[in-house]
């Protein structure tokens, strides 16, 4: 595809062009409404609209006034985004292929992503430079004009330059053949009509069964998906063709190809993670109202081959009750909090479970927390008693649950002891099964019926090891159920195996990519996943990786965060990019008229209270009644919100070690006396959230009656004490929707001191700057905001006057007071507090009192007595009931209250869908006649513009038949990187095939009521030819010889006259070899380049025996160089410069003009960037071989000097030290000389 621009007749309009039709895409200003979808930040009152049409591709080729956008090659578009009132439209720019799970099914990973706006010029005919700014250098001179025009700076930031890193950072991947958000096991039987595994039917719609959970671009993609779900069958069936739509996944894909034996496989795991409750580590945890869960993995494994395919799912994800945890720069005081009582987390935490159950069938919980860390223990003991309580759940029947302490079980033996834990889920292993298919007979032979779900703290370095084990033990079992490797000899051995080698590396990278995208850093343990052992440097690297982490989880993870909600829609006032056409415009306007309908309001009675409790504890009950019921059971509020301040006492020693189990004893006594008057199960009050800041606490009560109408409960807090050090001073926040109508309660505790209101302001800005609630949200961002406690603001009268007036309590006394009132004179001067009000007080000062007494402060300070306790509000849907003081004498402060009746807006969203189809419907009922006209398609075009899509086939099948490797099997070597060009790697003549084997019966089902064989609907057999490609199958590629530079030779070699008439015979027939087959590359240690055609060369002969042998060694004179093989230079497995399993008897001769004096050194193809050393040095493949090369002058042969005497070195030892100068062979003695001849067997 291609982007294109035309402002003809100053109409802006980009067209994306791909094979046969284009999408052309308009920008409108609209006339803003007034609905709750528009932008807040258009100062113009025109909100960026977008139109889109679908044409043929020829009209836009006609069309002359169309240029070329971007240079790069459009490989897919990924939605439409709007940032400070600019639409831009996503294109992936760049990509790679890295896995083809089964033939005709690819998956890519982003490499690029650019941005093109749609309503604005500034950012046209220009890329993105290397670091985030559009480069000047990059983009064409034809626009330097026009872009120093418009922008003026010649490097500035992009819009979309965040989003581009985040899309571009390694971790997205998408697919243009096949929907990647769905398994392997779901496409098939989704498909099992149109012809079965990879044989998606195009001209049906591919996304009707999307996984939305795991498509990342969702919210960019929003309009243009509802534009789709409109069109006719035949306009939707244009739009997958042509590859228009992109879903775009996030976690990781990667194919390896190996053997069983000699059956060829491709071994994938792909890892999806969900965008529900997406996050950084410690912005993301537990669980949400909706029963999504932080850092959700969905990982399936996949097993293809000629015979048969094989899949495995598994799925990790946090701990589902709502939990948070401190981000902390000391590991150990990273305090976790439950945030919400297990009355109210119940039903969420049944609804995750059964979201699971319905889609994957029963669930293996596998718990790895520690039980001897508390913080640990402790969510370990709210996750069981869950499990154990619920009334929607059955334990053991369709919920299991092992717990396996993984710190403990490996504290002795290392991580090899993961393994233990087999035995106590071996049932579960053979009851859940695995989706295997035949790929001859075009069949299923067994599915998946249950799933494991791991979890650990972060779900990242313990779970993954956990979930490779158990991917290789239930790999092992198909592996023994179709005798794919006998269960007696080579299952002794798998671990050796090269697939095993492969699936080891597969899981480590798997491991560290989902832990870069959850924590910024690779995985913990991955030493020991990929070679199954733990080395010191392994060690050493892990300790390395949690300073790390550490690092960006404090400084790094918030902007991250702003980057991921940005790409989700998460952020305020954030909406899709709105499509305008005549439907859409037509539907709104009614669905406003019919608002009605689909619209009802409701009133909530909520009481709030704030009390300084000046760390007051007691082990005895208390009676706060009179404070929470002022007026008995006549006022059963629906909510209950109440901030306490102090909570500890305020010393050096409790603030800094804040006792955080002081807020349970003030959850019990609120709760039970909210509960006193409840006769009615309905009725009771259900603790739904607390937040809690070293001496400040909030609490949120709800009837259980209300709780279902209770969602996105949030907490933040927000230091400002010793300049935002400490949090005796600051502020405590939650927020929640009830409805469609959102509301904040901010509990603070502001600066204190009669004089200090400049710093009680300071305190109230930073507070409303840095409260940041999920998806970015302010306290701003609410319809319904609260301030409560101790605002500290005082009675600019004397302490004389005050208690005067306080004590004669002369009519208006307390209206007189109030004129002297700071918060009072601070809120009518708008300078604080914009458009908050605060119901008429009414009552006497708060503070200061003298313990259990109604006398204000006696002490030597004597404070005057003010109304530091106080609750303001802001919401055109409130109305206050009450507010006033109770008389409870346990602290120096009195508790206030106050009572409220909200407006609350419901919107029925099922009622309000129902009715926006009917209306779609109405609207192409009537106006029959707007289709799209196509009569005047093309067929497709060749021009310079190719798509320029990878189109390898990375796994190279054809049915049935086996591949036999050269001689033996390439050795692993550590390196398991795809060829960039894998046509170059595999040979074009396939190997002979061996002898067809039976093909072993399928295996019976284990779960005989729903896998057994019979049970398992058959598909009709197809030709294979039809289904997979018909290429050559790969080999093994065959070795060549690679040499490096690593052994010093002098400027002057030499070369003397073998007096053995023998060797004398082997040289001469060896010249007549050409050296092109070994050396690429001819560079002068002094940087200058030698012809090769002034050199003579002769390389040695390399003959392929039928079985491999042990290759020979040579001793050498001085005109032979002796290379050993070094395993650390091969690069791949299987790698092109690898040598033959074996060669012959390795003689050389060569020759050298002597007008060359300089050191020649042989360099592979991947060294030519170093130049540094001036040795030589031979690469071989595992397979070790030995080489031998001999450099000869073909001039002043005998005044040339010795490079070295007996430069032999044997296989397995150490390559030798530069050797110095030794005598002129004219001065050697003869019996120093020694024969070149090979070595006997």
């Amino acid at each position: 595809m291609i982007i294109l621009l035309s402002v003809a007749d100053n109409e802006r309009k980009i067209s994306l062009v791909s094979k046969s039709y284009a999408l052309v895409f308009k920008s409108l200003n609209i006339p803003s409404k007034n609905d709750n979808n528009n932008n807040n930040n258009n100062n113009d009152g025109n909100i960026p609209y977008c139109s889109i049409e679908l044409v043929t591709k020829a009209s836009i080729l006609n069309d002359r006034n169309y240029k070329r956008l971007l240079r790069h090659t459009i490989h897919g578009f990924i939605g439409l985004i709007e940032i400070n009132n600019f639409i831009f439209i996503g294109l992936i720019t760049g990509s790679s292929k890295l896995a083809q799970p089964i033939p005709n099914e690819t998956i890519n990973k982003i490499l690029s992503v650019d941005f093109v706006c749609l309503n604005d010029s500034t950012w046209d005919f220009m890329e993105l430079g290397a670091l985030d700014y559009y480069d000047h250098s990059l983009s064409s001179s034809s626009s330097s004009s026009q872009i120093d025009k418009d922008i003026g700076d010649p490097q500035q930031r992009h819009p979309c330059h965040d989003l581009k890193k985040l899309l571009s950072n390694g971790s997205f991947y998408y697919s243009s053949n096949f929907d990647l958000t769905t398994t392997l096991q779901n496409r098939y039987l989704n498909n099992k009509t149109k012809g079965g595994i990879g044989d998606e039917d195009k001209d049906n719609d591919t996304n009707s069964n999307m996984n939305e959970a795991f498509m990342w671009n969702s919210f960019m993609m929003n309009e243009i998906m509802n534009y789709k779900n409109h069109l006719n069958v035949n306009h939707k069936k244009i739009l997958n063709n042509e590859g228009f739509l992109t879903s775009v996944i996030r976690g990781f894909a990667k194919t390896f190809i190996s053997y069983i034996n000699h059956l060829k496989i491709a071994l994938t795991i792909i890892s999806k993670q969900s965008w529900k409750r997406a996050g950084t580590r410690f912005n993301s945890r537990g669980i949400d109202d909706d029963g999504n869960v932080s850092n959700f993995v969905e990982t399936e494994f996949i097993m293809y081959s000629s015979q048969y395919c094989y899949s495995f799912t598994q799925i990790r994800g946090s701990i589902p009750i709502f939990w948070e945890q401190d981000t902390s720069l000391i590991n150990n005081s990273r305090k976790i909090q439950i945030t919400r009582s297990v009355d109210a987390t119940q039903p969420i935490f049944d609804n995750h479970f059964i979201q699971l159950i319905e889609k994957y069938g029963p669930v293996h919980i596998i718990n790895l927390l520690s039980k001897t860390k508390s913080n640990e223990l402790k969510l370990s003991k709210a996750y069981k008693h869950h499990l154990i309580n619920s009334n929607e759940l059955r334990l053991d029947e369709n919920v299991f649950l092992t717990e396996f302490n993984f710190h403990k079980e490996t504290a002795q033996d290392g991580f090899s002891s993961v393994k233990r834990i087999l035995p106590l889920i071996n049932e579960s292993i053979l009851t859940n099964g695995y989706f295997s298919y035949d790929v001859k007979e075009d069949r299923i032979i067994s599915k998946q019926v249950g799933v494991f779900r791991i979890n650990c703290l972060d779900c990242l370095d313990r779970t993954n090891l956990i979930e490779q084990t158990i991917s290789f033990a239930n790999f092992k079992v198909f592996l023994t159920d179709f005798k794919l490797m006998n269960n007696n000899n080579n299952m002794r051995f798998i671990d050796d195996q090269d697939f095993a080698i492969k699936l080891n590396t597969l899981w480590a990278d798997n491991g560290d990519q989902i832990s870069q995208i959850y924590t910024g850093t690779n995985a913990l343990k991955s030493s020991f996943s990929r070679k199954g052992k733990m080395s010191l440097a392994g060690a050493l690297s892990d300790a390395t990786k949690s300073v790390s982490r550490m690092y960006i989880n404090n400084f790094s993870d918030k902007k991250t965060q702003q980057n991921i909600d940005l790409l989700l829609g998460r952020l305020p006032d954030q909406y899709p990019v709105q499509l305008f056409n005549p439907m859409n415009e037509f539907i709104n306007s009614k669905l406003i008229s019919m608002a009605d309908n689909f619209t009802s309001f409701s009133s909530a009675n909520i009481l709030i209270g704030t009390f300084n409790v000046n760390g007051m504890s007691s082990n005895k009950s208390l009676d706060i009644s009179n404070w929470l019921f002022p007026i008995g059971d006549k006022f059963k509020p629906d909510m209950v919100v109440l901030g306490f301040q102090e909570v500890i006492e305020l010393t050096a020693g409790s603030i800094l070690n804040a006792d955080y189990t002081k807020s349970s004893f003030w959850e019990t006594t609120v709760k039970d006396c909210l509960n006193q008057y409840v006769d009615d199960e309905n009725e009771k009050y259900i603790l739904l959230r607390v937040e809690q800041m070293s001496s400040l606490l909030i609490l949120f009560f709800v009837k259980s009656d209300k709780i279902n109408q209770i969602k996105k409960v949030e907490g933040s807090t927000k230091k400002t004490g010793f300049r935002g050090m400490t949090g005796n001073k600051g502020a405590v926040a939650i927020r929640f929707e009830y409805g469609n109508t959102s509301f904040c309660f901010v509990n603070v505790h502001l600066s204190a001191g009669v004089n200090n209101i400049e710093d009680r302001r300071n305190d109230y800005f930073s507070i409303m700057k840095n409260i940041t609630f999920a998806n970015s949200r302010k306290i701003s961002n609410h319809s319904s905001i609260f301030w409560l406690g101790d605002l500290n603001y005082r009675i600019t009268l004397s302490n004389e006057q005050v208690r005067k007036e306080l004590y004669t309590e002369n009519d208006g006394y307390i209206e007189r007071l109030l004129e002297y009132d700071q918060l009072t004179k601070e809120i009518n001067s708008n300078v604080i507090f914009q458009g908050f009000s605060e119901p008429t007080v009414q009552f006497r000062p708060t503070y200061k009192y003298d313990f259990g007494t109604n006398n204000y402060d006696s002490s030597e300070k004597a404070r005057t007595p003010s109304w530091t306790d106080r609750i303001v509000y802001k919401g055109d849907n409130l109305s206050p009931l009450a507010y006033s003081a109770s008389q409870l004498m346990i602290s120096d402060h009195r508790p206030v209250y106050a009572a409220y009746r909200a407006k609350i807006e419901i919107v029925d969203e099922v009622s309000k869908a129902n009715i926006t189809e009917k209306l779609y419907l109405e609207y192409q009922r009537d106006h029959p006649d707007e289709t799209i006209d196509f009569s005047d398609t093309e067929e497709d075009y060749d021009n310079d513009d190719d798509d320029g899509d990878d189109d390898r086939d990375l796994i190279h099948f054809e049915p049935g038949k086996y591949i036999n490797p050269v001689a033996v099997a390439p050795k692993f070597d550590g390196n398991l990187t795809l060829p960039v060009d894998i046509e170059k790697t595999i040979a074009k003549t396939p190997p002979p095939l061996l002898p067809k084997r039976k093909i072993p019966a399928p295996p019976i089902s284990r779960d005989s009521s729903s896998l057994s064989f019979r049970s398992v609907p058959l598909i009709p057999s197809r030709t294979p030819s039809s289904r997979v490609n018909s290429m050559n199958p790969p080999i093994p590629p065959p070795p060549r010889v690679q040499v490096k530079k690593d052994i010093d030779v002098s400027k002057n070699i030499a070369t003397v006259e073998n007096s053995k008439k023998e060797f004398k015979e082997e040289k001469e027939e060896n010249i007549k070899r050409s050296i092109e087959e070994q050396t690429d590359t001819l560079i002068v240690s002094n940087k200058k380049s030698i012809e090769p055609s002034k050199l003579s060369f002769e390389s040695v002969s390399i003959q392929r025996p039928p079985v491999p042998r042990k290759p020979k060694i040579f001793t050498s004179i001085t005109d032979t160089l002796l290379v050993e093989n070094d395993r650390k230079s091969s690069n791949s497995v299987g790698s092109k410069e690898t040598l033959p399993p074996a060669t012959d008897d390795l003689k050389t001769t060569n020759s050298i003009n002597s007008s060359f004096k300089d050191t020649i050194e042989l360099l592979s193809e991947d060294d030519d960037d170093d130049d540094s050393s001036s040795s030589i040095k031979k690469s071989f493949s595992p397979i070790e071989m030995t080489n031998v090369t001999s450099i000869t002058s073909t001039n002043n042969q005998d005044k040339l000097k010795q490079s070295g005497n007996s430069n032999i070195q044997k296989k397995k030892k150490k390559p030798p030290a530069v050797p110095v100068e030794k005598e002129s062979l004219e001065n050697l003695p003869i019996h120093k000389w020694k024969p070149l001849s090979p070595k006997q067997k």
